[in-house]
């Protein structure tokens, strides 16, 4: 297991959890978030591919709708 922070809170993660994984795993839709991993833009084409390493800092933004 990893541990990770996920919006500033401790989680623990299998080692090796994609960014995808991960949000699936904390309730969230990857198709309605924005993601940051230690300060640095994810792509959402990377969310299948990248594991944050031990430690890091997953912060998640919804998308907002509206005018």
């Amino acid at each position: 297991m990893a541990l990770l922070f996920f919006n500033d809170k401790p989680v623990e993660a299998p080692a090796g959890t994609t960014v995808k994984e991960l949000l699936k795993l904390q309730g969230r839709n990857p198709e309605l978030v924005v993601v940051t991993v230690d300060e640095k833009f994810v792509p959402r084409a990377e969310y299948k591919t990248l594991a944050p390493p031990e430690g890091a800092c997953v912060k998640v933004r919804e998308l907002q709708n509206g005018g």
